[in-house]
């Protein structure tokens, strides 16, 4: 069995910026309309991270972990009405429905998810533009308890190993941000860059990543490029 755990924003799709629009918009329920937004770099992040440090960086005080979840419920909530808003700014890259119908289809390869979304937020975006079907959210990795994806895919690994022991035989991570390639090299996996977000090819080599894509390829070749880790 081949674990091939996926991340969504960037990778798969782009939400037209609707995840920070419901951001912002709690985050001015929280501090008021007339606090600016904090900047931070969120590609790559867990939605933990990035309502932590908009917390922190708006009061100079790091916030508690209840405060933290607060923010991220109450992302969650507008978040379906901001995938609305936005969806004909969002699009589902092509040709990752492709990819992931051609994978579901074969038996040695399972489809998992190692995102910074929490499973709720994960769920609403790939059920938004009709993609859940093709994942195992039982033994995917969400950012519901953590604050870092090194932590994160550590735990979703574990989670593999305890179902499927001795079965798994090679263990792919496609991201398009440099956290994708640092957590999956966390757990040994063989890490796929694609450069269809933030980062550029030349950004993303940096971090030596086992293959680099500057966007998803066609089943077949994808398909060849697996097995020639084999």
């Amino acid at each position: 069995m081949n674990l091939l755990y996926w991340d969504i924003d960037g990778t798969l799709l782009n939400t037209g910026r609707a995840g920070l629009y419901a951001i912002e918009e709690v985050f001015h329920a929280i501090q008021g309309d007339a606090v600016p937004v904090p900047h931070i770099t969120a590609g790559g992040r867990t939605d933990n991270y990035i309502c932590q440090q908009l917390l922190y960086k708006a009061n100079g005080v790091m916030p508690t972990d209840k405060e933290v979840s607060a923010f991220c419920r109450g992302y969650e909530t507008h978040l379906l009405k901001w995938l609305k808003a936005r969806q004909e700014e969002g699009v589902v890259f092509a040709p990752a429905r492709d990819l992931l119908v051609f994978f579901s289809q074969r038996r040695e390869y399972r489809q998992l998810l190692l995102t910074g979304n929490s499973l709720y937020g994960a769920r609403m975006k790939l059920d938004f533009f009709g993609l859940s079907q093709y994942f195992d959210f039982e033994h995917s990795g969400f950012a519901c308890d953590f604050y870092y994806r090194n932590d994160l895919a550590r735990h979703a690994y574990t989670i593999a190993e305890k179902a499927w022991g001795d079965q798994i035989d090679e263990v792919y991570v496609i991201g398009d941000t440099p956290y994708d390639i640092q957590c999956g090299k966390a757990i040994g996996a063989k890490t796929i860059s694609v450069a269809t977000g933030h980062y550029t090819c030349e950004q993303l080599a940096a971090h030596q990543p086992w293959r680099l894509l500057p966007q998803l390829p066609e089943p077949d070749y994808f398909l060849k490029l697996l097995e020639s880790s084999r």
